[in-house]
């Protein structure tokens, strides 16, 4: 089975464009993390995960760069058909580095990485950010710090300066909602936040499951039923008064992989928004091409579906294993990919 897998890729790898039209300068860089060969957690899904990376590259390619932290096993399957300069062979401890990166790639800021995330463990928590801020240090990635509780999933940003956090950000820090919002406004570049309730309350409860900007003036948001959309709904258009509200379709797959965390099949606010793109996660569904056309309906930027069902069931999908980095960070980790060699 490998083999065929792998047989598959190198074919569809031939794909990967050499040359872009978009201007670097136009371009963001999306990071992702693979699994490392030891982990036990990722053992049953290890080549599923690489090879979703790898169809997950081939996409990116065209419109915006991609980098994918892999250590040497990881290194060599993905060598094999993606070109060296998309590997950086300084593995992440986890694969979901959206939660454990800075947020706003075009005014970056990182905060403390929430136990609930690792099961709990508020320590193995800080070692897995801790060794990802070493591999930025090392590439000469820059940003400041929050001591605040935050997932970078649970931070959903407008890219202008307003961002969209659950109330799972109050229970963390043990804040009120004033002083939630105070807390947030405080910090370099945020001047508008919304603090919704969230609707997975036993999971992680983050707002990349619920909403998307694909620009400052237009937000997704999932369609929920009421009275829960009406709360969802006050929230928004409390902090956000003159942005465009589209309700998107759902279909939430109430399985999971481990009990921890919620699936996130049939979440189509999880995706990327770059300045050139919105990759939107595709399930296998019959949903999946009305979504598509709903959100090209609303965006000038190129819609860019990407096959999730492989990855979704484990609590995440196309957002979730992708850090955003512009500008001058995202230059120097282009470079780091191009000088690294094992």
């Amino acid at each position: 089975m490998a083999a065929m897998r792998l047989h598959w890729i190198l074919a569809m790898a031939l794909m990967v464009p050499g040359t872009h039209a978009i201007a670097q300068d136009e371009r963001m860089t999306l990071v992702l993390s693979a699994p490392t060969s030891d982990d036990p957690y990722y053992r049953d899904v290890y080549e599923d995960i690489l090879d979703f990376q790898v169809a997950y590259a081939r996409a990116i390619a065209p419109h915006d760069d991609v980098v994918i932290l892999a250590d040497a096993a990881a290194y060599e399957y993905l060598s094999a058909v993606l070109p060296d300069e998309m590997l950086l062979m300084r593995p992440a401890l986890d694969i979901w580095v959206r939660d454990f990166s800075p947020v706003q790639p075009h005014a970056p800021v990182s905060f403390r990485y929430a136990a609930s995330a690792q099961g709990g463990d508020q320590r193995e928590a800080d070692g897995v950010q801790a060794g990802f801020r070493q591999i930025a240090n090392e590439a000469g990635i820059s940003f400041p710090s929050s001591p605040l509780v935050l997932d970078g999933g649970n931070v959903v940003d407008d890219g202008a300066g307003g961002i969209i956090v659950t109330d799972r950000f109050l229970e963390d820090n043990r804040l009120s909602h004033d002083e939630g919002v105070a807390a947030l406004r405080d910090l370099p570049g945020i001047e508008r936040v919304a603090i919704i309730p969230n609707d997975d309350p036993d999971g992680l409860a983050h707002a990349d499951g619920m909403v998307m900007f694909t620009d400052p003036q237009t937000l997704f948001v999932n369609r929920y039923d009421e009275p829960f959309r009406t709360e969802v709904m006050e929230a928004l258009t409390a902090a956000f008064p003159d942005v465009t509200i589209i309700e998107l379709p759902s279909a939430p797959d109430e399985g999971a992989w481990d009990d921890r965390f919620s699936s996130a099949c049939g979440i189509y606010v999880n995706s990327v928004v770059t300045d050139n793109a919105v990759y939107v996660p595709q399930f296998d569904s019959p949903l999946d091409a009305e979504v598509l056309a709903l959100i090209d309906e609303h965006t000038s930027k190129a819609v860019v579906p990407v096959p999730s069902q492989d990855v979704c069931f484990m609590g995440g999908s196309a957002r979730c294993l992708v850090w955003q980095t512009a500008a001058g960070n995202a230059a120097a980790m282009r470079q780091a990919a191009r000088e690294d060699r094992p």
